[in-house]
């Protein structure tokens, strides 16, 4: 579809709404084992023992930080801040370092983001010169039509040029080597931010799994798991800190995949 057909069909297109079915606690507690296997190391429950081998000690760890979460106040969430903080200074470091996937990855994202917002803008643009056409041609004022016309072709002209470099994008491709490095790289990050946060790393990643899963719960979902003074404390600082983990976090608490 061309661009000023597709432009034409904005109104209509505005005029549609989306309906999505409201999900169940079940469904959010079913991302939530995901993270719970991932701090375990076990989808399945440790079973007792009475050996007291090192193996044995970091599964009964293990198992008490996803059983026993620490409480989540304005004392504990000031240390998730603290580890998030961390964490994010980590990444940064790496991603400016020369020839890194991840700063690759930021680029080519980064580049993307601004086709996006530029396509919308030249929607917008497009759809409020039509507007104004249609209301000159209404009034009758037929000399105030062809600048306006020339304005639409300037926006159609410059969408056109934009579509070239746009189009153009390469997503990156890495190496196994670099998936490896990058997913090293995490582990710093993991081990910065519960160092930072003060707690146990166990401990942290627990606290941080059950603020990122509220925090980027999606709409019209139940939060299940949270005292009511827990889920307060969170929506204090909720805007602030989805801003930061949108673009790296699902809402399963886990790191988004770099690659796909």
């Amino acid at each position: 579809m061309s661009l000023f057909a597709r432009w034409t069909s904005i109104a209509l297109a505005a005029s549609m709404a989306l309906a999505i079915p409201t999900a169940s606690h079940a469904q959010f507690d079913g991302l939530k084992k995901k993270m719970k296997d991932k701090i375990t190391g076990d989808p399945q429950p440790a079973a007792a023992s009475p050996s007291d081998s090192p193996s044995d000690a970091d599964a009964k760890a293990r198992q008490d930080a996803w059983q026993h979460p620490v409480t989540i106040t304005a004392a504990t969430l000031d240390n998730f801040n603290k580890g998030l903080n961390a964490e994010q200074a980590t990444r940064a470091t790496y991603a400016a370092a020369p020839g890194s996937p991840l700063g690759r990855w930021n680029v080519y994202l980064s580049s993307k983001a601004k086709c996006s917002a530029n396509e919308a803008n030249a929607d917008t643009a497009m759809l409020h010169v039509q507007q104004k056409i249609m209301a000159e041609a209404t009034a009758g004022h037929a000399a105030a039509i062809a600048p306006l016309q020339d304005s639409m072709q300037k926006i159609i002209s410059g969408a056109q040029a934009r579509a070239q470099t746009c189009n153009g994008l390469e997503k990156p491709t890495f190496t196994q080597a670099e998936f490896t490095a990058m997913h090293a790289e995490e582990d710093k990050e993991d081990a910065a931010g519960a160092a930072a946060s003060g707690l146990n790393p166990l401990v942290y990643a627990r606290l941080k799994e059950r603020v990122i899963s509220y925090v980027l719960m999606p709409d019209g979902w139940k939060a299940n798991g949270y005292t009511p003074d827990e889920l307060q404390t969170i929506d204090a600082h909720s805007a602030a800190l989805k801003k930061i983990l949108v673009n790296q976090y699902d809402n399963s608490a886990y790191r988004k995949s770099i690659g796909n």
